[in-house]
């Protein structure tokens, strides 16, 4: 806002400097004002519309957890035709596999309470 303030005192300072009538000095001052309050309004917009995409996402941040289960479904499945290690009783898979699950299903749900809190679809 600082900037936009001593950008109109510029343009009066300017303005002041022409030899026309006070009137049109007035006049012009007020189209450049007129003119730049258009541009920052397009700046805004446009700054807006860049976060909204940023804020969409591609597709590898929307599908990350199914992606992630889906891995671990194809080692358990693997694992019960061949001996993997990582799925023997003492691995640590298991923890991961089932803070996995729990965080997908608690996450994926308050995600479906918060968008119908926000008035989304039901």
């Amino acid at each position: 806002m600082k900037l936009l303030s001593n950008l109109i005192g510029e343009i009066g300072a300017v303005v002041n400097t022409l030899s026309v009538s006070s009137k049109e000095k007035k006049q012009i001052e007020a189209d450049l004002i007129a003119a730049i309050a258009r541009q920052e309004e397009e700046l805004r917009r446009s700054q807006a519309a860049i976060i909204g995409a940023e804020a969409q996402g591609n597709w590898l941040q929307r599908s990350w957890r199914p992606l992630i289960m889906l891995v671990f479904a194809a080692i358990v499945l693997v694992g019960t035709f061949f001996n993997l290690p990582i799925l023997d009783d003492t691995s640590r898979f298991w923890d991961l596999l089932e803070i996995g699950i729990g965080g997908y299903v608690i996450g994926r749900s308050a995600e479906k309470v918060a968008d119908r809190l926000k008035g989304g679809r039901k």
